[in-house]
């Protein structure tokens, strides 16, 4: 395992308008492009890299502080649709990573397509073992992978979705190396669009799951849960990491949605409130393993 620095070399030729043009000239796969039944909601064709581009960049320029500067792994949890894991592909120099993904909805097409697209590892995995509807599939508890055999490992807006996310939060810190990272994006509760809604009369849970929701067939499932600070960066301390990077951001990722004169209305009230940093809409937080933890 490469040990982690700041400032690595392979990451000192990319920008932000590298990566905007890589998003401008992206190629989805089929399991990337929006479903037709959400395409109304926007005035362009839509994948998830363009409707979640600076989501994304966000999470690719902080960890290329603290990727290694020699060959490393990166494991990418919740990996579905492949995304991240192309754009690291891309955006890195060949040979400079092995890159695996773990998660759900790993279909056979969907596993060959990784290979053949960036050379991606793709591993079935059940990340939340407490959930009732996933329990019975049959899927392993336990990412496929030997302690300490990460350098870097991500988990993008996924921990929302999960009924107990502290099963992936032990699992990505078995899988780190000493001395390795992991990064989490996730909603953050505490925005100023939920404190809105709170102010009119509406439920600020309208985007969790329905109550009585029942869907076997849907392994991604809509939000259980979603966290503050605080309570993310919890979950990494109770695991076992040390929290060395915590980020509110703005990441709405809005700018090619249909909107009525309304929502725009309400998109400008929110902006003097981004300047208090709890009131933004997404939360990034980084863990380190320590060094002196035995593989």
């Amino acid at each position: 395992m490469g040990q982690a620095t700041s400032g690595g070399r392979a990451w000192q030729a990319i920008r932000r308008g590298r990566f905007d043009r890589l998003v401008r000239e992206y190629k989805p796969l089929a399991f990337e492009v929006v479903e037709s039944t959400e395409l109304r909601r926007f005035r362009v064709p839509m994948h998830h890299v363009l409707k979640n581009r600076d989501r994304l960049w966000l999470a690719l320029k902080v960890a290329s502080k603290y990727f290694p500067t020699v060959p490393f792994t990166v494991a990418d949890l919740g990996t579905y649709p492949g995304s991240l894991l192309r754009l690291l592909h891309f955006l890195l120099p060949p040979e400079t990573c092995r890159l695996i993904g773990a998660g759900l909805m790993i279909s056979d097409d969907f596993r060959l397509a990784m290979v053949k697209e960036c050379g991606a590892e793709i591993l079935t995995v059940n990340l939340d073992p407490r959930n009732d509807v996933l329990r019975g599939k049959g899927y392993p508890n336990r990412v496929p992978l030997t302690d300490g055999s990460a350098d870097f490992v991500f988990a993008l807006e996924i921990v929302e979705h999960l009924v107990s996310p502290s099963h992936l939060f032990a699992e990505a810190f078995r899988i780190c190396a000493p001395g390795g990272h992991l990064l989490v994006t996730t909603p953050n509760v505490t925005r100023i669009g939920n404190v809105f809604k709170l102010l009119i009369g509406r439920s600020n849970s309208d985007r969790l799951i329905p109550p009585d929701y029942d869907n076997p067939e849907d392994e991604w499932r809509p939000h259980f849960r979603e966290y503050s600070m605080a309570e993310v960066s919890n979950f990494f301390r109770r695991a076992g990491f040390r929290v060395v990077e915590q980020r509110h951001a703005i990441g709405e990722d809005t700018h090619y949605n249909v909107k009525s004169v309304t929502q725009r209305l309400i998109d400008l009230a929110k902006l003097p409130f981004y300047g208090i940093p709890y009131f933004r809409g997404l939360l990034l937080v980084v863990g380190r393993k320590p060094v002196d933890v035995k593989v």
